[in-house]
């Protein structure tokens, strides 16, 4: 699968395969990689995803989100609560 990453399942799949002693071919090919993906998680050289920790785009929501959405969500959760005769 060109172009795709590799899941954590996929990994642990392949080196289960590997630690019972299957070839990487057959590791790899049971886990849907490549060989050459194989490789790559034996030595450790797959990339970690890291978490942003910026805005890709501005918050559509961001000048509405105080005064008008979380009062609504309030009285929705409020009015919900009520109807059902749990305390809110």
């Amino acid at each position: 699968m060109s172009g795709q990453h590799i899941t954590q399942l996929q990994e642990n799949l392949y080196m289960k395969r590997r630690q019972a002693g299957f070839t990487q071919e057959v590791s790899a090919a049971k886990a849907g990689i490549s060989v050459r993906s194989g490789r790559r998680v034996e030595k450790d050289e797959c990339q970690a995803t890291k978490e942003r920790h910026w805005r890709t785009r501005k918050d559509p929501l961001e000048a509405v989100w105080e005064s008008e959405l979380i009062p609504l969500l309030e009285r929705t959760f409020i009015n919900r609560h009520h109807l059902v005769g749990l305390p809110g």
